[in-house]
C-alpha cells in the first residue's frame, strides 16, 4: 500500500486493477421479444445503495409493454420481472434514472392510438412498489426517442416530436416527479432534429442530439446552466466532417466534464467520435476523436464517466455484432485497448452501460437464445479504478484514509487542500454532482444512504470515498 502525505491528511491509496468481466448473465426468459432502448437513453441505473435496476420493453403479452427488474446485490440475484404498463397500445423505447432510493421511468406509448405519447412512472422506495402512470405529452403528433437525467429531486425529460418536423421537446419536474412543468421546444429548424440524450449534474443540465440542418446527420449541443429554467439560445455543433453523417449520440458527465460519443460514416463503413468540454459545455476546445479503428465497424455507443474514468461501451460488427468496451482514466485523452465482452454466433446489441463504485453494469439485447432476442447483463466489479483506503467507522469526520463511514455529518478539518473560496463537492455514485461542502462541519441529514464520493478540489483532484449509513 502507498501513501500519499499532504499537509493535515495522509491518505491510504489503492489503485484497483482493471479486474474481469464475469460470464454473460440471462435476465428474460420468453420466446417473445425482449429490447432494450436506443443508446441514446438508459436502460441501466444503479442507486446509491447498490441496486442496480433494469427497463426494456417486451412482446410477452401480445403486445409491448415496459418492463422492470432489479438487483439489490450489485447483480448478484435478481427479482422478478414487473410489468410496469399493462394496458392496450404498443410501448416501446424506456428510459430510467435513479436518485437514491427513487426510479424514474419514461417511454414512448401508443394507447392513445398510432402518435405516440410520452408517459412517465416512478418509484421512489427503490423500485419496491410503483405510482401511477403519468402522462407528460400527448398529442396528434407522435413522440419518440424519450430520456431521462436526474439531479436530486429536478428530473430532465426529452424527447423527439413531430409536431413541427421533428423537433426536440423538454419538460421537468422541480419535486421528485410529483408535478411538472409546461413542455418548452429546445430545437428551432425545419430539418430533423432526433435521438436526443440528456445529462445533469448540480444546476447544469447538458443535451445532445442527432440533427439534418446541415444536410447530413451531425451531432449538436445545448446545456442550461439554472437546472432547465432556460436554455441557450444557439446549439454547438459537434460533428465536422458535413459530407458524412454523425449520428446517435450518447451523453455523460462527470464533475464539469461534459463527453459525448457517436457513430460516424467518415470511415466505412462506421467508427465511433468522441468529443470533452471539461467547462460543463462553455467551451468545446479538445478537437474530435477517433476512438475505434474497426473495418468491420463500430456503432451505437453508450457512455457513462465518474470522476477522470470514462467507459463506452458499444456494437462492434465483426460477422455478427458483438459488445465492446473501453476505458479512459484522464478525462478522454488517452484511451486503453478495447475489450470484448460478447463472443458468440448470434447479433447482440443496443447496450446501456452504467458504473458504480468500482463496478462497470451493463445490459444489452442478445439473439444467441431466439431470433426475438432477449436481455442480459454482464458485469465487471473492479474494471473502474478508484483510489480507496481503510475506513474508520468510529466518528462522523472524514479521516486520513480515502473512505469513511459517516452518518449525521461530515467534518474535515481545514488544511492547505480544502482550504479557500472553492468548496469540496460532494457525488453521487453516478458521478453527479449533488452538494457542495465546506471545511469543517457539514450536516447530511436528507442524503440516502449509499455511496459518495467527494472531489476535495478541481486543482487538488484527491477523491475520497464516503458510505453514508443510516
Amino acid at each position: 500500500m502507498d501513501y500519499l502525505k499532504i499537509p493535515g491528511l495522509i491518505l491510504a491509496v489503492v489503485t484497483i486493477a482493471s479486474g474481469q468481466w464475469e460470464p454473460d448473465v440471462r435476465l428474460t426468459y420468453n420466446d417473445s421479444t425482449s429490447h432494450t432502448c436506443y443508446t441514446n437513453a438508459r436502460s441501466i441505473a444503479l442507486g446509491s445503495n447498490g441496486t442496480v435496476h433494469v427497463v426494456w420493453y417486451d412482446h410477452r403479452t401480445g403486445v409491448d409493454q415496459i418492463y422492470y427488474k432489479r438487483s439489490t446485490a450489485r447483480g448478484t440475484t435478481w427479482s422478478t420481472d414487473t410489468n410496469l404498463t399493462d394496458t392496450a397500445g404498443m410501448k416501446t423505447d424506456p428510459a430510467l434514472a435513479v436518485a437514491g432510493e427513487t426510479v424514474h421511468v419514461v417511454w414512448a406509448d401508443h394507447r392513445f392510438g398510432y402518435p405516440a405519447a410520452i408517459m412517465y412512472r416512478r418509484s421512489t422506495d427503490n423500485g419496491t412498489t410503483w405510482s401511477a402512470e403519468v402522462c407528460l405529452h400527448a398529442s396528434s403528433s407522435n413522440s419518440r426517442n424519450p430520456a431521462i437525467a436526474v439531479t436530486g429531486s429536478t428530473v430532465h425529460v426529452v424527447w423527439a416530436s413531430d409536431s413541427v418536423g421533428r423537433e426536440i421537446y423538454y419538460i421537468r419536474s422541480t419535486d421528485n416527479g410529483t408535478t411538472w412543468s409546461p413542455r418548452r421546444r429546445l430545437t428551432f429548424d425545419p430539418q430533423q432534429s432526433w435521438y436526443p440524450s440528456i445529462a445533469s449534474s448540480g444546476r447544469f443540465v447538458h443535451l445532445a442530439w442527432e440533427d439534418w440542418r446541415d444536410h447530413s446527420f451531425e451531432i449538436y449541443y445545448l446545456r442550461s446552466t439554472d437546472s432547465g429554467a432556460t436554455w441557450d439560445s444557439s446549439p454547438v455543433r459537434l460533428s465536422g466532417d458535413l459530407t458524412t453523417g454523425s449520428c446517435s449520440p450518447s451523453l455523460c458527465v462527470s464533475d464539469s466534464f461534459v463527453h459525448v460519443v457517436w457513430f460516424d460514416t467518415r470511415h466505412t463503413p462506421f467508427e465511433l467520435y468522441y468529443r470533452c468540454s471539461s467547462n460543463n459545455g462553455q467551451t468545446w476546445d479538445r478537437p474530435e476523436q477517433r476512438i475505434t479503428t474497426d473495418s468491420s465497424g463500430s456503432y451505437n455507443p453508450t457512455i457513462s464517466a465518474i470522476g477522470p474514468n470514462v467507459h463506452i461501451v458499444w456494437e462492434a460488427l465483426l460477422g455478427t455484432a458483438d459488445i465492446y468496451h473501453k476505458m479512459s482514466t484522464d478525462n478522454g485523452i488517452t484511451w486503453q485497448p478495447e475489450t470484448r465482452l460478447t463472443n458468440d454466433n448470434f447479433h447482440s446489441a443496443t447496450p446501456s452501460l452504467a458504473i458504480l463504485d468500482s463496478g462497470v453494469h451493463v445490459v444489452w439485447t442478445d439473439f444467441r437464445d431466439n431470433e426475438n432476442g432477449e436481455i442480459y447483463y454482464k458485469r465487471n466489479l473492479n474494471g473502474n479504478p478508484i483510489a480507496v483506503g481503510e475506513h474508520n467507522p468510529s466518528a462522523d469526520i472524514m479521516p486520513s484514509a480515502a473512505t469513511a463511514f459517516v452518518s449525521r455529518v461530515v467534518k474535515f478539518p481545514h488544511h492547505p487542500v480544502t482550504a479557500g473560496p472553492a468548496p469540496a463537492c460532494l457525488f453521487n455514485a453516478n458521478g453527479e454532482r449533488i452538494k457542495e461542502l465546506l471545511p469543517g462541519t457539514n450536516d447530511i441529514p436528507t442524503l440516502p444512504a449509499g455511496i459518495y464520493f467527494l472531489l476535495k478540489t478541481p486543482k487538488d483532484r484527491t477523491i475520497c470515498k464516503i458510505v453514508v449509513i443510516k
